[in-house]
């Protein structure tokens, strides 16, 4: 028996800036067929959220995964096609354009950004999460199988990097943490906001209706790892849903995006509403935190970072509405983990804590423009701070 979810309202996550201005993410939509969205009701995120699920669960058909007809290789190979070379492809991952195969071959294969291992394993003719292109990517398959099943995340330690290619511009490094209970992938940033609004999608278009599962994205490690059984499943989780969010306002849509959002709806019956609408991502998702909140509460707040500019020390003063697990972290603009100060308990009210310019490893962080973001159940915040040398 399928669990519904119910509908959720979300209190505010502010992603990472990228410059010490205020960056909003644009209001971006591409060609979607007039009147596509007509039925939404954008009134309440509830309301939202479930008018969305309905557009986008209409007139979804099944593309078969391998097939002698038109199948997953197909589709994916127009909509990850490589833009300076139509005979070519380029990968999610490594960055790198490959000839087209048509099929199965050695260089890249398909990538479920959901690993299908966590929820839906056994494709069937009533599995549509399976072959679902708009979470499936084309991918180099050495970096597909290094991805495993490890959960979208920025990566506090590294284990190992990835490298991308450097191709019409773009180059970046993917990063991967071995970690328990499940591992972490970092993708690297010129496509960090695809993987994230590919999952984004998975969670609002599969609500556990008829024999599709309920999939879920959340920030509990526990609730993800229990969903890795073998097995199709009723309800499963994946994440981490607070990065997907700051993933998304890092690195907005593009027209690559657009443009594979188009071909996948030309084959697939159904759009990605978050390349469409990417305004739509935080009145739905905003505020849900662990999986476990459905009313937001007043948001947690960073009060003052001094002294600023500082050297070698500052300190940040925040306060929480409500008792529960926090998360104080330090990134540069870019959006590199520097430092966890804090992921402990801690009561309701004001707290301070102190910055003495070092990194995970103790190591002395550059001159250089950082941002402190505090993470709890009640939402995020983020302060900048210069540390100047």
């Amino acid at each position: 028996m399928s669990i519904r979810k119910p509908a959720r309202a979300h209190g505010p996550v502010l992603a990472l800036a990228v410059a010490i201005l205020l960056v909003v993410v644009p209001a971006v939509h591409a060609d979607a067929p007039p009147g596509y969205y007509a039925t939404v009701d954008g009134s309440t995120p509830a309301t939202l959220r479930a008018t969305v699920h309905a557009v986008i669960k209409a007139g979804h058909v099944k593309i078969p995964y391998t097939a002698a007809s038109t199948d997953t290789w197909n589709v994916l190979e127009l909509a990850d096609q490589d833009p300076l070379n139509s005979g070519r492809i380029i990968d999610v991952y490594k960055n790198t354009s490959y000839i087209k195969y048509g099929a199965g071959n050695s260089e890249y294969d398909r990538e479920h950004t959901w690993p299908k291992s966590f929820g839906f394993p056994d494709d069937g003719s009533s599995v549509l999460p399976y072959s679902d292109c708009h979470m499936l990517f084309l991918c180099n398959s050495s970096y597909n199988s290094s991805r495993s099943n490890n959960v979208y995340d920025t990566c506090t330690v590294i284990t190992q990097s990835y490298p991308t290619a450097v191709y019409n511009g773009e180059s970046g490094t993917n990063y991967r943490q071995n970690v328990l209970p499940e591992g972490r992938w970092e993708t690297w940033l010129g496509r960090r906001g695809d993987v994230a609004r590919a999952l984004l999608y998975f969670d609002v278009r599969y609500e556990g209706e008829g024999s599709e599962p309920d999939l879920i994205l959340t920030d509990d490690i526990n609730l993800i790892v229990g969903s890795n059984t073998g097995v199709n499943l009723d309800v499963a989780y994946m994440g981490i849903l607070t990065t997907l969010l700051q993933w998304h306002a890092q690195d907005p849509v593009s027209d690559r995006e657009r443009n594979r959002n188009d071909i996948v709806h030309s084959y697939q019956g159904n759009r990605n509403p978050f390349i469409d609408h990417p305004e739509w991502v935080l009145p739905i998702f905003q505020g849900w935190i662990s999986g476990v909140r459905d009313v937001p509460v007043a948001s947690a707040t960073i009060e003052s970072v001094y002294p600023n500019p500082f050297n070698p020390n500052t300190n940040v003063a925040f306060s929480l509405p409500e008792a529960g697990q926090v998360r104080v972290e330090v990134f540069t603009v870019g959006g590199r983990l520097v430092r966890v100060l804090l992921n402990d308990t801690y009561e309701a009210g004001q707290h301070t804590l102190r910055w003495d310019g070092t990194d995970q490893s103790g190591s002395a962080a550059a001159s250089g423009a950082y941002f402190f973001r505090v993470q709890s159940a009640a939402g995020a915040d983020t302060k900048p701070a210069i540390l100047l040398k």
